[in-house]
């Protein structure tokens, strides 16, 4: 794919992570790193997600994030560090775990619509 389509959708994934993130949280980002206060009951989760991104396990942790989904503030806040980081991982480093920017962007839907909230139209 064209380096300017990337961005793009980089670029459209950051402005939904904000958009959810000032919606629900009344901030403009999710930090790289989630205290145990933003964590809640989902540290477990948390964590397992953050040692399969440590070891480039892409494709398992994004399994583990929709099999463990849950319809509340604590997990939709994990979603969204969890996109927010590989949204910042280099082309490179997403194609290594055969992942691309562009099932960032549909795993990030996927969770907010089964989470019930509305898209914006230009997604």
């Amino acid at each position: 794919m064209i380096r300017h389509e990337q961005d793009f959708i980089m670029r459209q994934i950051q402005m939904l992570m904000r958009f959810v993130a000032r919606i629900l949280f009344g901030k403009d980002s999710i930090s790289a790193e989630l205290s145990e206060e933003e964590i809640g009951e989902m540290g477990e989760l948390y964590n397992r997600l953050n040692d399969l991104l440590q070891i480039s396990d892409i494709c398992n942790a994004e399994d583990m994030l929709h099999d463990n989904f849950t319809d509340s503030k604590d997990y939709l806040r994990i979603a969204i560090w969890f996109y927010n980081n590989l949204n910042t991982m280099t082309d490179e480093e997403l194609e290594t775990s055969d992942f691309s920017r562009e099932e960032i962007h549909e795993g990030l839907q996927n969770i907010l619509s089964r989470s019930g909230i509305p898209l914006p139209t230009i997604m």
